[in-house]
């Protein structure tokens, strides 16, 4: 559901920049773009340059978006994927809350957007400059809103459902849901759940597991051992601080005081927090975990969600080519347009590339994340 919406709203984006292309690919005649004509004969230099740019930036919106999309949704999939997998098993996990603020990907795809419909509104502010009787002009102005309408209202949709999509929690289960299907067995496996964080289950190392429940339980022993390390790091850090004090040395000799603090500096103990990021893609973990090659041979369920994964990896990481391709045949157009004597287009051809690069960056971990963990 997540990912058809933000599908729709991006099929609109497309359709409205490229169909004009499409049209004239099969020959049904020359359809005028609702994009601005940058003729520097209508307007300046400068104008010309932002109006390329903008414009280009308005192309680009739609392919970025849908390799953004692509990307979280795959990660909504694997956690819920592993979170009903696990509560079945005993474990339940607290997925970290994403925000979309910290996330590079999303401010790509936000500035995209504002300096696409930054296009609609330029082309309103020196429409009056441009070669256009004043009768027509308020016709221009009219058709200018439409656009606007057609092209701003699916981006705003697309950046509020995909801003929304970062927040994995509110998607899963309701506890209520989660008691009513069978109230017994809840209460039972309730009462004898273990409470992991996502970064600790990230940590989980598999030793030959053949079912989902060696999955949990490397989990949970994973979370107990992380939270024995939390006490005894608490409980050093209290006694280092109280050794230093002259209240205790008051009641504690010396010879003792000496001996404590040599076994406690003797202990290597790892301060507690989140280990650091091994993958592009936040909850790659999910798919080393869930892929596991022996897991897959073992576990009958493994193996259908890995090859509905294997399916679904194959038919996003081809959308992800099309995306990519469709700007290149662009790059392809306004490489040919300079060679023409057009300048303005060099500036397409920087917004452009400079998307293209990160687009193919991007698509390349995203495959290399989730597909090959």
């Amino acid at each position: 559901m997540v990912v058809g919406r933000q599908c729709v709203a991006l099929s609109l984006l497309a359709l409205q920049v490229f169909s004009t292309r499409v049209q004239k690919m099969l020959q049904q005649g020359d359809v005028k773009s609702y994009l601005m004509d940058c003729n520097e004969e209508a307007v300046n230099f400068a104008q010309t340059c932002i109006c390329e740019s903008t414009k280009a930036f308005v192309r680009c919106f739609a392919p970025v978006s849908i390799i953004v999309a692509l990307v979280v949704a795959s990660q909504l999939v694997l956690s819920q994927r592993v979170f009903y997998a696990m509560i079945r098993s005993g474990v339940l996990i607290d997925f970290k809350n994403l925000s979309p603020i910290k996330d590079p990907l999303f401010w790509w795809v936000l500035l995209n957007g504002v300096l696409a419909i930054s296009h609609f509104v330029f082309h309103m502010l020196v429409a009056e400059q441009m070669h256009i009787g004043k009768d027509n002009l308020e016709n221009v102005i009219a058709s200018l809103k439409q656009d606007m309408l057609f092209f701003g209202l699916p981006a705003i949709l697309y950046v509020v459902f995909l801003y929304l999509s970062y927040d994995v929690e509110w998607l899963l289960l309701p506890l209520n849901k989660f008691w009513e299907e069978d109230p017994e067995w809840a209460h039972k496996t309730s009462s004898e759940m273990a409470f992991v964080q996502e970064w600790v289950a990230s940590l989980a190392v598999l030793h030959d597991p053949v079912s989902l429940q060696d999955v949990a339980d490397s989990i949970a022993l994973q979370s107990k051992e992380r939270r024995d390390e939390d006490r005894l790091h608490h409980s050093t850090s209290f006694l280092q601080r109280h050794f230093s004090s002259s209240r205790l040395t008051a009641w504690v000799p010396a010879q003792r005081l000496q001996k404590l603090k040599e076994r406690l500096q003797s202990r290597e103990i790892a301060p507690a927090g989140p280990p650091p990021r091994k993958y592009f893609v936040e909850r790659a973990w999910i798919a080393r975990l869930m892929t596991n090659a022996q897991l897959v041979a073992q576990d009958r369920k493994c193996k259908s969600f890995y090859i509905a994964w294997l399916v679904w990896m194959i038919l996003t990481s081809l959308i992800c080519l099309a995306a990519v391709g469709l700007l290149i045949m662009q790059l392809k157009n306004d490489i040919e347009d300079i060679i023409s004597g057009q300048r303005e287009e060099y500036v397409c051809i920087a917004v452009i590339g400079a998307n293209v690069i990160i687009m193919i960056i991007v698509s390349y971990y995203y495959v290399v994340d989730l597909l090959f963990p």
